[in-house]
């Protein structure tokens, strides 16, 4: 596995999206591989920050305004 192969298959592997030869695959990758493993870390703490966040609200004027548009 290269740097290109595991950057496109990190987003499975770190939501556990992965078969077993494929996960093993990418971790010798990581073993090996600062760069990628620095990726995977920035990754994870941005999945827990997210996580972590209280979602998005729209400001009460903007859902009035689509709440009237959708009801016509």
């Amino acid at each position: 596995m290269n740097c290109d192969e595991l950057l496109k298959r990190l987003t499975d592997y770190a939501e556990h999206a992965t078969d077993a030869d494929l996960c093993a695959a990418i971790e010798r990758h990581l073993q090996d591989c600062p760069g990628c493993e620095a990726i995977r870390a920035d990754l994870e703490r941005l999945s827990r920050f997210c996580r972590e966040c209280d979602p998005p609200r729209l400001p009460d004027d903007a859902r009035e305004s689509i709440q009237k548009l959708l009801r016509g």
